[in-house]
């Protein structure tokens, strides 16, 4: 079901982009330019100035849906991640914090394609609630390897942190949007 709401989000996302010709796109040099703004250029110049979608986005509204997808991408795969490594875990506590990040990780997961949704029709204020849940959700996964017994690296630090990086980027855009 996640497969196909994120192919679902790429096909619109792309679709949208597509329609509208390349030159009315956002000059690469406003990526570069939004990319120096966040707290790690190289991250999101990986992230956003490779997506393949870059190139077509007509206005920051669009960067935006990019980086939510992209998102969205990230917690998905977080969640098979979990699936690959819950076995792993077969003590009290290891599987107790796997549970919440699969809860955790289902909330993001919604927040983040609602946010997509709402920002497909511009609603930024909802979209800047709704990702700041998610990434909310997300870094409680982080923070749960380190409550209620003892301390235990998560399985899920890599994707949290770009989910965590991706949100500032969403936020940056967000406020570029609203001012």
């Amino acid at each position: 079901m996640a497969t196909m709401l994120i192919d679902h989000m790429l096909f619109l996302t792309s679709l949208l982009m597509i329609v509208f010709p390349v030159a009315n796109a956002i000059p690469a040099r406003d990526i570069d330019k939004l990319c120096k703004e966040t707290t790690d250029v190289p991250f999101c110049l990986k992230y956003l100035g490779t997506d393949p979608r870059i190139p077509a986005a007509r206005d920051l509204t669009d960067v935006l849906l990019i980086a939510i997808t992209q998102s969205k991408m990230q917690v998905d795969d977080a969640t098979t991640h979990i699936d690959r490594v819950r076995r792993k875990f077969n003590g009290p506590h290891g599987r107790r914090r796997i549970e919440v990040c699969k809860t955790n990780y289902g909330i993001a997961s919604a927040r983040f394609h609602t946010a997509w949704e709402l920002g497909l029709q511009k609603s930024f204020w909802d979209v800047e609630k709704l990702a700041r849940i998610g990434t909310n959700a997300v870094i409680d996964c982080e923070n749960v390897w380190r409550r209620d017994g003892p301390i235990q690296t998560s399985p899920l630090t890599f994707y949290n942190m770009n989910v965590f990086k991706l949100s500032g980027i969403i936020l940056l855009i967000f406020n570029k949007l609203v001012t």
